[in-house]
């Protein structure tokens, strides 16, 4: 969850005509946080403000620093009666409003201060703080956007807006941006790792080392794990594992570095590492459904599915209806061949989300299970759609297509399923019956010479969850 609604109060006073914090949080409709962001305050007012206004705003300011809000808000609505039009007022009003969870009069609020003084920055990052707990990342890039233009060395705007970017895959604007923000700050390391990463999601790992070079020779823990993930790439797993264990020396315990080092760990195949990371990220955070996620996913690599069912039951009691909580509960009920109640996990799943393309894929593995082929098609058609590389998807659709006869469509997808993923038996023993059925003798026989071959490697490398990708959860800022 992105940290909300910042209130540069005497700051932001003494900037009326032109231009670490402390977190207030109260709920906000189901499941959503909200934190007022207060940056130093300065002796100096802006002259352009009466002398009487200027000393109500820091009143007000300083009560909401002191949360004590309904004073705060008697002090604002006295400024804005006798100064309808007071942009700070509205400003701070409007964090006020969104704080309580009021949310469209914050933004008729904050609107309002915008409108009035378009260059007041502290306006814009409340509206971007805003739309994006509303769901609206276009608006929220846009006044992210109006913040940068604004203050061009705002490193905190440049980097939401990078972050943001990249998160919706526009990675060149993103590093556009990033680039533009390092030019600008170049004494500042906290931009670098990002730029590392989106420079490492373009797939320039050269570029992307450099970055993470550049903010390691500050210790920066972010950046050691950037360097893991170069190293990993280039195929290096014991460089990688050496920067992981910097990483989690510099991270200390801090819970979400311990938290991405487990879930870089799990990645590198490290599952008892993994494990026992977050397992201390949940122990210094055990509310996080994210945490206790990824740790359920650590206990499924190894194999212990009934302890990784209780920490996903456990990651839904902290929030209800977490759609990557369900789906991974859906997948253990499915694995233990809870089939009826796997079902219901899995098509809240669907319901809540319907481009993550392993939910249909064990929905339609149950279904097919209980011989329902024709509506495990369906499922399955839709997991390949959403992702056309899924491997497992395509060779349980050639499967279903093999067991109504329809050979055709069966090849197709067998063949497609085992040319992307050439290691996976059950395609190749699928492809020795098709070949069998269709009286092509030779054909079969190498397939099932496949399906010998492979079994001794599978037997020693067995696997749960392989579909399943973990990342990062956006750190808080």
């Amino acid at each position: 969850m992105e940290n909300c609604f910042h209130q540069r109060q005497q700051d932001d006073l003494a900037q009326t005509s032109g231009s670490r914090r402390r977190n207030f949080v109260c709920q906000i409709r189901q499941r959503i946080a909200l934190t007022i962001t207060l940056v130093s305050m300065v002796a100096s007012i802006a002259t352009a403000q009466p002398a009487n206004v200027q000393e109500r705003l820091e009143k007000a300011a300083n009560l909401i620093r002191e949360n004590r809000i309904a004073e705060a808000e008697q002090q604002l609505a006295g400024i804005l009666k006798t100064a309808p039009n007071e942009p700070v007022a509205l400003n701070l009003l409007g964090a006020v409003r969104a704080q309580q969870g009021r949310l469209n009069e914050a933004e008729t609020l904050l609107i309002r201060s915008a409108t009035i003084d378009p260059s007041y920055a502290a306006v814009h990052m409340n509206l971007a703080f805003l739309y994006l707990l509303r769901n609206a990342p276009e608006k929220t890039v846009s006044e992210l956007k109006e913040v940068v233009k604004l203050e061009p060395k705002n490193i905190e705007a440049n980097y939401k807006l990078g972050r943001l970017l990249l998160a919706r895959d526009r990675v060149d604007d993103s590093i556009a941006i990033l680039e533009k923000a390092k030019s600008e700050t170049p004494a500042s390391i906290v931009l670098l790792p990002l730029l590392g990463d989106a420079y490492l999601k373009k797939g320039n790992t050269e570029k992307a080392e450099e970055n993470y070079l550049l903010a390691a020779q500050k210790d920066n823990p972010d950046a050691m794990l950037g360097l893991a993930r170069v190293s990993q790439k280039r195929g290096d797993d014991t460089a990688a594992l050496g920067y992981l264990a910097k990483a989690r020396e510099l991270g200390g315990n801090m819970p979400e570095l311990r938290y991405k080092v487990g879930v870089a760990a799990l990645a590198l195949g490290a599952f008892d590492d993994a494990k026992t990371d977050l397992e201390q990220a949940v122990k210094l955070k055990p509310d996080d459904p994210a945490y206790l996620i990824a740790l359920g996913a650590a206990w499924l690599k190894k194999f212990d599915l009934i302890t990784a069912e209780k920490i996903f039951r456990r990651a839904l009691e902290v929030q209800p209806q977490n759609s990557q909580a369900e789906m991974y509960l859906g997948y253990v009920l499915y694995k233990q061949k809870k089939f009826s109640e796997a079902r219901i996990y899995l098509e809240k799943t669907i319901k809540a989300d319907a481009t993550v393309p392993e939910s249909f894929y064990y929905l339609g593995l149950i279904v097919q299970e209980e011989n329902e082929d024709e509506r495990a098609i369906a499922l399955l058609e839709k997991a390949v759609q959403v992702s056309p590389t899924f491997a497992n998807a395509h060779v349980a659709l050639g499967a279903s297509y093999l067991k109504l006869k329809d050979y055709l469509r069966a090849q197709k997808e067998l063949e497609l399923g085992a040319k992307l993923n050439p290691d996976d038996s059950k395609a190749h023993y699928q492809l020795a019956v098709l070949y069998a059925r269709l009286k092509d003798p030779k054909r079969a026989q190498a397939e099932m010479a496949i399906v010998e071959k492979l079994k001794t490697v599978e037997q020693s490398q067995k696997k749960e969850g392989d579909t399943f990708v973990i990342t990062p959860a956006v750190p808080d800022e």
